[in-house]
């Protein structure tokens, strides 16, 4: 075993999942039974599959969208066909063993490659940049030499702030370790995944920028702003410390730091086909089993005596009657279709918040200065009134990727470019804007069907 394998290693697989006894007690029932999965995103395509390949006979999955996917909704432009345009989930993760999973068995040829034009940088602007060098060369910083920077002005005496800015890895990688030691202290050990009840709720009681700074790991916020925040995952200040500590999991964290320090491991890869690709390949695989209904918007949902699921489809009200509910849809947005929701699941539902991370389609000349990905962290949560408007201040334009840099660095780029862009879309969180039709929105390994 080498040093980066001990100071960062892999959580082995032959922990337990302690989450077992949380499946489904409808995996171990009458195949015979009839299911009903409201939901045709990533939760409930996967979940349609798992009890395809249990054995169930009667399953019923209901989209309300013209495809499955949800989340992972995958654009091609007819004029740049071998360029896969995500806009929702959109990266591959060194700790995602179960997606490549899947991918084996249902959409093999849909295969994973490196996220490409490293060398173009992913560009941080609008900050307070202390290398005033550097600011006047590239009126902006690549996103590594701002982590630096930002570990730098906390850690280092304005005095010695001339010394080279890689000496701030030694404190990066401390204070990653020291994560990782508090997350098992909290949980434990486990596989990749859902945690366990933490060991006392006590030191996660609080925000994500709460348990930092409670924890001496301020340093670490530059990393998270990019690994949480960018991606889709809801404001530091904002959401729970469980959830920070549930997708940073020490696979996730140290599978990147290892590629980082050249085990030759993906720090962060894209897929050749698209992620949609894959949950199509798997409504293909078991459309015999499953009746997928598409554009079936869900209007009302009876689970006593027996499941009763009102939605309209092509115009026409319809009811299907089942045994069991599975809801993997959001429960928050969605709870008051269930007529029969009890006051312990009303409390229990009513106090999930929701968010959204809004992308826009747009298509721009190229420019002198293009690279992968630019963005403006001072704009995220940050809302401002359009120009013009009197009306309640709004999300803005925080950042943008080029897809055909990303995935086919060897195409022309003249029909990509870059441009800023702020649009009013009321109660929106953030706002994330795309070149040539990209996203960043990975949340497909987070998705989960509950069970009703």
């Amino acid at each position: 075993m080498g040093l980066l394998e001990v100071l960062f290693p892999s959580i082995s697989e032959d922990f337990p999942n302690p989450n077992t006894k949380l499946l489904p007690s409808c995996l171990e029932l009458s195949k015979e039974k009839r299911v009903v999965i409201v939901g045709g995103g990533p939760a409930g395509v996967h979940m349609s599959a798992c009890l395809a390949t249990k054995g169930f006979k009667q399953v019923t999955l209901l989209e309300a969208e013209a495809e499955v996917g949800g989340k992972s909704l995958t654009v091609i432009d007819p004029s740049q066909p071998d360029v896969p345009h995500e806009l929702g989930t959109c990266y591959m993760s060194p700790s995602y063993e179960l997606i490549r999973k899947l991918l084996k068995e249902y959409d093999p040829t849909n295969e994973e490659s490196t996220f490409a034009n490293e060398n173009k940088g992913r560009m941080v602007f609008g900050m307070n940049l202390s290398d005033e060098d550097k600011r006047k060369y590239t009126k902006g910083m690549e996103y590594f030499d701002w982590v630096l920077e930002e570990v730098e002005m906390k850690t280092t005496w304005k005095c010695c702030r001339c010394l080279p800015d890689s000496l701030q890895n030694v404190p990066i990688f401390s204070a990653l370790i020291k994560y990782d030691q508090l997350h098992e202290s909290i949980f434990g050990k486990f596989p990749y995944g859902l945690p366990p009840k933490p060991k006392d709720w006590s030191k996660i009681d609080m925000t994500a920028t709460e348990f930092l700074k409670k924890n001496g790991l301020e340093i670490l916020e530059p990393v998270f702003l990019y690994t949480q925040q960018v991606q889709g995952y809801g404001l530091l200040d904002q959401i729970p410390a469980f959830y920070l500590l549930w997708w940073h999991h020490p696979d996730v964290i140290n599978g990147t730091v290892r590629g980082f320090l050249g085990s030759g491991e993906y720090l962060v890869s894209v897929l050749k086909n698209g992620y949609q690709s894959l949950w199509k390949k798997m409504v293909e695989r078991h459309s015999t089993e499953v009746n997928y209904i598409t554009g079936a918007k869900v209007t009302g949902v009876k689970r006593t005596p027996t499941v009763e699921v009102k939605y309209m489809h092509a115009g026409v009200e319809k009811t299907l009657e089942a045994d069991i509910f599975i809801s993997a849809i959001d429960l928050r947005r969605f709870r008051n279709l269930i007529t029969d929701l009890d006051p312990e699941e009303e409390q229990l539902f009513g106090r999930l918040t929701s968010s959204s991370l809004t992308t826009t389609l747009y298509k721009g000349k190229t420019t002198e200065h293009e690279h992968t990905v630019e963005w403006w962290f001072s704009r995220m949560g940050n809302p401002v009134s359009p120009p013009g408007s009197t009306g309640k201040p709004v999300a803005q334009f925080y950042g943008h990727r080029n897809s055909r840099m990303v995935a086919r660095p060897s195409m022309p780029s003249n029909l990509v470019g870059i441009a800023g862009l702020i649009r009013p879309f009321k109660h929106v969180q953030s706002l994330f804007a795309s070149t040539h039709y990209w996203t960043p929105f990975c949340a497909c390994v987070h998705s989960c069907a509950v069970l009703a």
